[in-house]
């Protein structure tokens, strides 16, 4: 069966992932391998999002809309 040798990882990961496999009862590989057993059958969601689609909206009105009506009296 094929390994894995992973690097530089950090002291408060391993000893978390120590007391993970404590708490389930069983050896910090088992536990590894349950993590990402676990994480390799999520389903892969894909990344690329639809174009964000803008509608206009008729608001009825036919008067431009005031610089006040945005920003009041602060004139930012």
């Amino acid at each position: 069966m094929p390994a894995l040798h992973i690097r530089d990882v950090s002291d408060e990961t391993i000893a978390s992932l120590k007391r993970r496999a404590h708490r389930h009862g069983r050896s910090m590989q088992q536990e590894l391998r349950d993590v990402l057993d676990r994480v390799a059958a999520e389903p892969i969601v894909d990344a690329r999002r639809r174009p964000l689609e803008l509608h206009t909206v008729d608001t009825g009105s036919t008067s431009p809309f005031d610089r006040a009506d945005f920003y009041g009296d602060d004139e930012r």
